[in-house]
């Protein structure tokens, strides 16, 4: 018995840390609908159980067709999250639960082992603790882990990645097995982060491979032969791809900006990002002290991983925080590194600090209010461009107190309906699957819970006649404006030429359901109080009982 209490005493916090992540990620994980990508994501899922293979319709219905380059095989993204996700949806059935399962498992995975890396890495128990501990809090990260699709894998792949890295350095015979595994496995789930992570390690490895044993550098050299074997290749078949998502995301939008200007507007909305939500940039100039020295192979590591997943992640046509998600264990693990050495005797000092980071945005935001009062006064200098004035609302809406923390806390607490709860909650009463229906946001989603067929938002034609229209996002306003687009002209002649009856559902005319974008994520149901609400038109002679 008195051998057993030193080993619960060991894994306690590892216990603790398990339970309160679990409980972060799975309560309500199935209450609301996939929404958004996760749709578009899911519905590749099930193609792979019915076909075998990723593809990008499945006989009736379709989605991403722009990025189709290989006769309808998918190929806009790696294949192995589709994989896992269609591998759970084949053991647990086609529910919401069952395509969130295995991101939110690996969330789970992601603080138990960044545990166990930050206590190898360090050394220090505590700072393991608190970089775990940092994670299961980190609201971005949270909603990645409950999001059914790849967004949050690169967390837990780049805290394997380096947890086998390190080991390179023992005196001591290192087997490369691990980290090709991982790399392979890393590289097939998302291309972009496994390249800023893999060059971080190169990086690093290039200034401190005279630490690590002569034959362990000839092994480093082949697990890099054999991970290029199994990646290179699939780089290559999906290149004619690029040129089509190119062309697709510059026509999207008019804050897509493709130039080399555009790289420096990326690299400082990254930062920004990271600043309000992951690690408050104004600590950084702390590691210089001197009490850090004894840190500096481990705080160099985690830096130069930090910058070059930033940096790999520029050519992306807008600063997303989940194409950077790879980078938040490291964050947080410099911030443990940072908060236990600034208050290396003080344990209750620390604990608020860490507290405080959790629960409020205070340290992260204070010091751009004053740019706030400014630009507030000035909402003039904004005007120039679309680019200028997503900026000015950038800046109105991010910088301001507030703990999204409590937001989340209250989100997993209470049921979410948004708009499209209401739709598919409307079609298993009055429609039936096989049946049409124009929706002009969100079709997949409505796909996987009705089996309808569905039209896309501009693939809608003057000689359609769906069943059922839907008119919650894009072209709500384009039925009854003179709207000059092709696709609102062909819903205005699809209307007038046909017998449809109108239905107003009470839920706001929302034109998605919610997101994992944290800067505009809605941690409550929105109200349908004092807004315009989505409107359904049926086709008159068909057999619905509305």
């Amino acid at each position: 018995m008195n051998l057993l209490k030193p080993s619960l005493l060991k894994h306690f916090p590892l216990f603790l840390l398990a339970i309160y992540s679990a409980s972060m990620i799975f309560i309500g994980l199935g209450d609301n609908l996939l929404q958004v990508d996760e749709g578009n994501d899911t519905f590749i899922s099930t193609n792979i159980l019915k076909f075998g293979f990723p593809t990008h319709s499945d006989g009736v219905n379709y989605t991403l067709l722009w990025a189709s380059s290989h006769d309808g095989l998918f190929v806009y993204r790696p294949w192995i999250p589709y994989y896992i996700q269609a591998f759970s949806l084949s053991l647990f059935g086609q529910t919401t639960f069952a395509a969130r399962l295995p991101f939110a498992l690996c969330g789970v995975l992601s603080v138990i082992f960044l545990y166990r890396f930050a206590l190898k890495f360090t050394g220090r128990q505590f700072i393991a603790f608190l970089a775990a501990l940092l994670l299961a809090s980190s609201i971005p990260a949270l909603i990645y882990f409950r999001t059914a699709r790849y967004v949050g894998l690169p967390i837990f792949l780049s805290i394997l990645l380096l947890s086998f890295y390190i080991k390179i350095y023992k005196n001591k015979k290192w087997n490369p097995f691990p980290l090709t595994v991982v790399s392979i496995i890393f590289f097939h789930t998302m291309y972009v982060e496994f390249a800023g992570m893999i060059l971080g390690v190169l990086i690093h490895f290039f200034i401190y491979y005279k630490d690590a044993l002569p034959e362990n550098r000839q092994r480093a050299a082949w697990a890099a032969g054999i991970t290029g074997v199994f990646c290179i290749p699939w780089f290559i078949f999906i290149s004619p791809m690029f040129s089509k998502v190119t062309q697709h995301l510059a026509s999207w939008s008019t804050l897509i900006d493709l130039s080399w200007h555009g790289y420096i507007k990326r690299f400082l909305g990254f930062l920004f990002q990271v600043n309000n939500y992951i690690f408050p940039i104004i600590l950084l100039p702390l590691f210089f002290l001197r009490q850090f020295r004894p840190f500096t192979k481990q705080v160099s590591l985690l830096l130069l991983c930090i910058l070059t997943v930033l940096l790999t992640a520029l050519p992306h046509a807008m600063p997303i925080q989940q194409y950077i998600s790879a980078s938040f264990p490291l964050f947080f693990l410099l911030l443990a590194i940072l908060i236990v050495n600034i208050f290396p005797k003080y344990l209750l000092a620390q604990s608020l600090l860490v507290t405080f980071l959790i629960t409020s945005n205070l340290v992260h935001v204070f010091l751009f209010f004053p740019l706030k009062q400014v630009v507030k006064g000035h909402p003039e200098w904004f005007q120039k461009s679309p680019y200028l004035k997503n900026t000015f609302n950038s800046l109105m809406r991010e910088i301001k107190f507030r703990s999204v923390y409590f937001d989340y806390i209250y989100e997993i607490s209470h049921d979410y309906r948004g708009p499209l709860d209401e739709i598919v909650a409307f079609f298993k009463v009055h429609g039936k699957s096989g049946e049409s229906c124009y929706i002009d946001n969100e079709p997949e989603s409505l796909v996987y819970y009705t089996r309808m067929k569905v039209i896309h938002r501009d693939d809608i034609k003057a000689q359609d006649a769906p069943d059922w229209i839907v008119l919650r996002g894009d072209y709500r306003e384009s039925v009854k404006e003179n709207s000059s687009s092709k696709t609102a002209q062909n819903l205005r002649e699809v209307l007038r030429k046909n017998p449809y009856s109108k239905i107003e559902l009470n839920s706001p005319s929302m034109r998605v359901n919610n997101t994992y974008d944290i800067q505009i994520h809605l941690f409550r149901s929105p109200s349908s109080a004092n807004t315009d609400k989505i409107t359904i038109y049926k086709l008159t002679n068909h057999s619905s009982i509305y």
